[in-house]
């Protein structure tokens, strides 16, 4: 009886405290829709249909304005020195050749950089010498090929997975090779890529870098995270600059171009070029030596194509400062140099004065690789004279 009674205490308890939590809940919410109440009559005095209406309807039109604010503000001033057509057909070459370099320095390891070997080097380059090769660890390169394995291996699939087990396996006896069959492997490795390079002959410098090759580099383009520029001797801020391109520039590329322009005449232009990525790069690694090599920085001129938005409007006014002859080629159809945004986590904007012609292929690649940007400046198909495109296409 006695436990039955404290069972029944318990349950009452328990519904109680249950009771007294619903009803604190019923309070608490009652209380929510009252306030919410309120606050939707008031808003009523004030809601309009028609203006939520305009509000969507133009809002992508205040956002292009917004976007030609933002870089209005940035307009690049006209270079000192005035466009080079000469100057520019040879650093689309040589971006070329820092292309083909690369492509021959990752699949030989015995190429030693020389650019008398690549394809398209052109005896119009023999006064120059090689100051400087720019080589940078690529990360892990996995081809795929094939090989006759042994019949062993085949029945413990687990070696095939090892490729350390796999070459000691092969290595016992040539006769089991011969016996085997053939089986596609994956062998990983990592290898020493070129960036670039720095060459001098009696009349001047050019320092070039290399354009985007692989999947991780474009994803580097785009993804659009700023980290502040400081002057690396007074520490004072000169804007924000896409911290993917300044990763690569410090921690990937070797030796540093300020270290390597230290060994050429400060008296002689030097011209910094780069495409695509290598346009990014030429941009920030030509405001490094710029900021650290005060006797150079007059004789710097800048080419770059096809290249990405580098920094912030506060960068492009201390890199425009700092670098005026800069020149800025790009095909009005490559959708690469619309990248990062305008503003999307932070403000974009391009440095150098716009020189552009049209190439439409039909595609990203085709519109955006360096022998398209080649032919055009071969042709001299390149302007900075604003065009005004009919919108129906029918001039």
């Amino acid at each position: 009886m006695d436990k039955f009674k404290r069972r029944h205490f318990l349950l009452g308890g328990v519904a109680a405290g249950t009771a007294a939590t619903l009803g604190t809940e019923y309070v608490r919410r009652e209380r929510a829709e009252a306030r919410q109440a309120a606050i939707d009559t008031y808003a009523a005095e004030f809601y309009d249909p028609e203006d939520i209406i305009q509000a969507a309807v133009t809002g992508d039109t205040r956002m292009v304005e917004e976007f030609q604010a933002i870089q209005a503000a940035a307009v690049f001033p006209p270079p000192p020195v005035p466009y080079s057509r000469e100057i520019s057909k040879r650093l689309i070459l040589l971006s070329r050749l820092a292309t083909q370099q690369y492509i021959t320095g990752r699949n030989d390891p015995n190429y030693d950089g020389n650019l008398q070997q690549l394809l398209d080097y052109d005896p119009s380059l023999d006064k120059y010498r090689l100051v400087a090769n720019f080589r940078g660890k690529e990360r892990q390169v996995n081809d795929d090929i094939e090989i006759q394995v042994p019949q062993a291996i085949i029945d413990d699939p687990t070696l095939v997975n090892d490729p350390t087990a796999l070459e000691e396996s092969m290595a016992q006896t040539e006769e089991a090779i011969r016996t085997g069959v053939t089986a596609a492997v994956t062998v990983g490795r990592k290898v020493e890529v070129f960036y670039g390079f720095l060459l001098e002959s009696d009349d001047d410098s050019i320092l070039v870098f290399r354009g985007t090759q692989r999947t991780a580099e474009w994803i580097g383009n785009i993804y659009a995270v700023q980290q502040p520029y400081p002057d690396p001797t007074t520490g004072e801020s000169l804007g924000n600059i896409h911290a993917g391109f300044r990763r690569i520039a410090d921690s990937i590329i070797n030796p540093l171009a300020v270290d390597a322009v230290k060994q050429i005449n400060p008296t002689k232009p030097c011209y910094v070029s780069g495409h695509s990525l290598g346009a990014a790069l030429a941009t920030v690694l030509a405001m490094d030596i710029a900021v650290a090599v005060p006797d150079l920085q007059p004789q710097l001129q800048v080419y770059v194509y096809a290249s990405p938005r580098v920094g912030n409007p506060e960068f492009a006014r201390s890199y425009a400062e700092r670098l005026p002859n800069s020149f800025r080629i790009t095909n009005l159809a490559d959708p690469i140099p619309t990248m990062p945004p305008t503003k999307l986590r932070a403000e974009f904007v391009h440095v150098g004065e716009e020189w552009a012609f049209v190439s439409q292929a039909g595609d990203i690649l085709p519109n955006h690789i360096v022998d398209t940007y080649r032919r055009a400046v071969n042709a001299e198909a390149e302007s900075n004279q604003t065009r005004n495109f009919p919108i129906t296409g029918i001039a």
